[in-house]
């Protein structure tokens, strides 16, 4: 028996333990309370990926229940247990972030849950594994398990999907709209207050040529009261503001406009800015490339469950040996 049998999947009874293969990637652990109970989330792609997790989890008794529905996919969650505690200790850090306990080696069978939770093919002949974007401190302990299990990988960054590229693409395509109308409508204000000024010099220069007589006097007209002329007052634009560099405050671009304030459910303040959502198909992942590593991948996490696609599993094309 060679030695990479011995870390390939099904070569040892099961334990609780190899349930850290779904923490690899972007699932999160979260405790209760006094941490006496936690509960594992997790999103996933398709549903039979959905049905091939939960599967995987019974032997160890965890039932993972169906939860909201996201762009990239439908999320995986358990119930707070209090046999998961033990599992979120060792992989929660002082600052409550999730962490990869000192010593941690990887084998097949965490291996292989991680693949079956987030795994996919890039369709350029390498394998992808996506990490947690909200916990970079785990991608060097990540990356170093993997490269002592024999596929050392590459760092790569995975795209947003269609769904949210396309969502902001529309926010941005809003914003610069709300940007042009609120210069349009600035423009707009400001030659209005110039033809105001100028129509107010017209009529007063008006009635003064029609105050003025026309023709001589005679000596039967009344003669025309001494009294001050009173002129309409003119209307004049309020001085800009001289910046340091010679602009004004006109000059300057229009800002941009902020976020909507979030509200808290319970009281209605406005709490802080309401951040853009996160996409879950998008960060930080594992690229493991080449024959004789893709060979290997596939030895460790073993054959794909019936209910995922077999294009989405580890596969290699290299020569079968003899």
């Amino acid at each position: 028996m060679s030695q990479l049998s011995l870390f390939s999947a099904d070569a040892r009874p099961l334990r609780l333990g190899d349930l850290a293969g779904l923490l690899c990637g972007p699932a999160r652990i979260a405790r209760f309370g006094a941490g006496d109970t936690a509960r594992i989330s997790l999103h996933v792609s398709d549903p039979g990926r959905a049905a091939a997790v939960r599967a995987a989890a019974a032997p160890f008794g965890i039932p993972f229940e169906l939860g909201e529905r996201t762009c990239a996919g439908r999320e995986l969650r358990t119930a707070y247990r209090r046999d998961l505690a033990g599992l979120a200790r060792a992989w929660t850090g002082r600052d409550r972030r999730k962490t990869v306990p000192r010593g941690f080696q990887l084998d097949g069978t965490a291996l292989r849950l991680w693949v079956l939770a987030c795994g996919r093919a890039d369709g350029r002949g390498g394998y992808v594994l996506p990490l947690d974007g909200a916990a970079p401190g785990t991608h060097d302990a990540l990356i170093a398990a993997t490269t002592r299990l024999g596929v050392p990988p590459a760092r790569i960054v995975l795209p947003p999907c269609d769904a949210c590229r396309e969502r902001a693409a529309a926010a941005s395509a809003a914003r610069e709209g709300a940007d042009r109308t609120a210069a349009t409508d600035s423009d707009t204000d400001s030659d209005s207050g110039s033809d105001t000024v100028t129509a107010t010099d017209t009529s007063s220069d008006t009635e003064t040529e029609t105050a003025a007589p026309s023709g001589p006097v005679r000596s039967t007209d009344p003669p025309a009261s001494p009294g001050p002329v009173s002129s309409p007052p003119r209307t004049r634009p309020v001085p800009a503001l001289v910046l340091t560099d010679g602009t004004t405050a006109l000059d300057l671009p229009p800002l941009p406009r902020e976020p909507a304030p979030a509200h808290c459910r319970s009281h209605h303040l406005a709490l802080v800015p309401a951040a853009e959502p996160e996409c879950p198909a998008a960060g930080p992942a594992l690229r493991i490339t080449g024959v004789r590593r893709l060979q290997r991948l596939v030895e460790l996490v073993g054959p794909a469950p019936d209910d995922v696609d077999t294009a989405e599993w580890p596969r290699h094309w290299g020569r079968p040996r003899a």
